[in-house]
């Protein structure tokens, strides 16, 4: 077993396609390569952009070994990690008696990185104020620990990493344009997994291989209906969630040395059985058009929804004999919801939003007196809101105070009748 994993080791940087532990044949990685190549020995910051789990730290790594710097410290920060009170010292260090708590010195990244490299992955996470105190560091070398009034200098290869377009994000004043610039020396762009699907059966055997390595034991096969599964899946975790998929797969696979599309979880292993990778429309056949029906350049989506929409209104308003109202019910959304519909569409219903004209007026809301109170005019909701007991009284009785969290009846104010005393008791309170 020992000389079958050293035959392996000695295999697998030649069998698989790949620099630097970046596996991959596509023609963007190649060029990827290409340009590692060429800037890996200079020190000019590198900011390396792409989503998640793309590997944007082993390009920081590939980087650093690539460099005179190699012998050196490569220190990574994850910026995104690290909450902005504690950044600072993180990066820069402080001395002791800086800040409650601070009992010893603490060095910095930045000085423990020097004449390294230091990876500032997530970037685009950095607060603006904490960007300026970046920015002199990147310029001239020099920062302050916390609590300390004597600068220090390091000298560091920066690379930095983000998921963000920090373009859009200096548009809008969240990231400094000036670091921008300072960072963005050289760019190198990851794609994400699905956008290079031809280098994912390799990358899937890469990982087998490291597993038998370190479980070992031999090396798992990877069969071409199983590698036709993994192409099919979009990966919206990119390679780290392929890497994790695999694991677990290999460790629950029921047949071993071998890994099936049924070992694989869902919806990765039910793939397999859909049909084969990006499945074309069969030679010969017509192809038929209408509402969700997919032709050779697919459907417009939008179009579709808008013409499905209209036609549950129209029939709803139909069934409703005009009545928004009852529509509304009948499609079970609100009210407004429907009127803002119809109002965007240009649609007009009949006069009587409410109903048709001869459905009874709904219930008022109480039959207390209402002529005197800021709740005058008609209200038609079908039950009351707050229940109140029906006393026979006319509005010159009797008026309700809305202002009061809970309705209380007082005795009709005249302009005729002075105020009275303090000592003369108040009508009966609602409870």
């Amino acid at each position: 077993m020992t000389s079958e994993n050293s035959r392996l080791t000695e295999q697998a940087p030649t069998a698989l396609p790949g620099f630097m532990g970046l596996i991959g044949d596509h023609p963007s990685m190649r060029r990827i390569f290409d340009v590692l190549k060429r800037v890996g020995a200079s020190d000019a910051p590198v900011l390396v952009t792409g989503d998640s789990g793309t590997g944007k730290e082993l390009i920081a790594r590939a980087l650093h070994h690539l460099s005179s710097r190699t012998s050196r410290s490569f220190v990574p920060v994850h910026c995104g990690a690290i909450p902005e009170e504690l950044l600072e010292s993180e990066l820069f260090g402080h001395v002791r008696g800086a800040f409650t708590g601070a009992i010893a010195a603490r060095t910095g990244r930045f000085q423990l990185a020097d004449r390294g490299t230091i990876f500032l992955d997530e970037i685009g996470e950095m607060s603006p104020r904490f960007q300026v105190k970046l920015l002199r560091v990147l310029e001239d070398g020099t920062f302050d620990p916390v609590g300390s009034h004597t600068s220090r200098h390091t000298d560091v290869r920066v690379v930095a990493a983000t998921h963000r377009d920090l373009h859009a994000a200096a548009r809008q004043g969240t990231f400094r344009e000036d670091l921008l610039y300072r960072l963005d020396v050289v760019r190198i762009h990851l794609p994400a997994l699905r956008e290079r699907r031809e280098d994912i059966p390799l990358i899937a055997r890469h990982f087998l291989v490291q597993s038998a390595l370190r479980g070992d034991r031999e090396p798992v096969e990877l069969p071409s209906e199983t590698a036709a599964a993994l192409m099919a899946y979009d990966w919206p975790g990119n390679v780290r969630e392929l890497r994790n998929v695999l694991e677990r797969a290999v460790l629950l696979s029921e047949q071993p040395g071998v890994l099936l599309p049924d070992d694989l979880p869902a919806p990765i292993g039910s793939s397999a059985h859909a049909g084969a990778f990006r499945p074309s429309m069969p030679i010969g056949e017509p192809v038929q058009t209408g509402p969700w029906d997919f032709g050779p350049e697919g459907t417009d989506f939008y179009h579709e929804l808008e013409t499905f929409e209209r036609r549950m209104i129209g029939r709803a308003l139909a069934l409703a004999g005009g009545s928004k109202r009852e529509a509304a019910r009948l499609l079970q959304v609100n009210r407004t919801t429907l009127l803002e519909k119809l109002k965007r569409r240009g649609w007009q219903t009949i006069a009587d939003s409410d109903g048709p004209a001869t459905r009874s007026a709904a219930p008022v809301v109480s039959t207390l007196p209402f002529a005197a109170s800021p709740l005058a005019g008609p209200m038609t909701r079908p039950e009351p809101v707050l229940p109140l007991p029906t006393l026979p009284w006319t509005a010159a009785e009797g008026w309700i105070d809305v202002r009061r969290p809970v309705a209380r009846a007082f005795p009709a104010p005249s302009a005729t009748v002075a105020a009275p005393s303090a000592a003369a008791p108040r009508a009966s309170q609602l409870p």
